[in-house]
């Protein structure tokens, strides 16, 4: 049995034992205080193992796709993506949109509205009901390079995932990403003026960093998930945490964060 399934098997067994000892009167409803620290151990256990398993071939091969710019002046990126791994940086070619690596495939569709072009990119329906060990010992896993020029909206809309997502060099002004379980490691941009940031998050392990020289506005809403911000840069302030100099910045962020259950860390 691949050890993701182990994962998500072992998970749907504790949480149906749970419920069968509280209706069953063997516990009170407090057992929910220790479910969810064991559930977390499970799922650091989980993502710690998957990059040995990347490490071999699997089943599907990467397929190679670029999708260009051409008389754009701005774009929007849509990402629609099951499970697995998913790295985005900028792209070295300015003559694309977007680029790169796709194991597992990927289906895309591209429109023009006026000087804008929206790119939208999704995971083949087939393979994401196969779920995120598919492909074998591998896993899906795309490495995406996106236009580092233009200006750009990024919507991500992903399940369980480990996310590398290094805009820094990119020029991202809105960034939306809606995930479920997942490690996410995040680098906004270092030059793009303004930029806007929303993620939502399920169970998560959440690493955001501002590069420095950029300005921050943060607001937080965590729910169960511990939350840890770089008051030396941002200070809490009525009910945010906010850069003396944000009103003023040249380069600047504005970041909304909602999480459920995990841990949120902010830089």
């Amino acid at each position: 049995m691949r050890r993701g399934g182990v994962f998500f098997g072992v998970f749907i067994v504790l949480l149906g034992a749970v419920l069968l000892a509280i209706n069953l009167g063997y516990v009170d409803s407090r057992i929910w205080n220790f479910f969810w620290p064991v559930l977390l151990v499970l799922l650091g256990v989980w993502f710690i193992s998957r990059p040995r398993r990347w490490m071999h071939a699997g089943t599907y091969t990467a397929e190679q796709a670029s999708f260009p710019v051409e008389s754009a002046t701005e774009g929007e990126i849509q990402v629609h993506y099951g499970a697995g791994r998913l790295q985005i940086s900028a792209s070295n070619n300015p003559a694309e949109l977007a680029g790169g690596s796709f194991v597992g495939g990927v289906l895309s569709d591209r429109t023009m509205q006026g000087s804008k072009v929206v790119l939208t990119l999704r995971t083949p329906s087939e393979r994401v009901w196969e779920g995120p060990w598919a492909a074998g010992e591998q896993g899906f896993e795309w490495k995406l390079g996106i236009n580092p020029q233009i200006p750009l909206d990024l919507h991500l809309h992903t399940g369980a995932n480990e996310e590398i997502l290094n805009l820094s060099d990119t020029h991202v002004r809105s960034l939306v990403l809606e995930t479920g379980a997942s490690k996410t490691d995040i680098t906004l941009p270092s030059a793009a003026g303004y930029t806007r940031a929303t993620v939502k998050s399920g169970l998560a392990s959440m690493n955001l960093m501002i590069p420095m020289g950029v300005a921050a506005s943060i607001s937080v809403n965590a729910g169960l998930s511990g939350v840890k911000v770089n008051e030396s840069r941002f200070p809490h302030v009525g009910g945010r945490y906010e850069s003396p100099d944000y009103a003023s910045a040249s380069n600047k962020a504005e970041i909304f964060v909602e999480s459920g259950l995990g841990s949120v860390d902010i830089n």
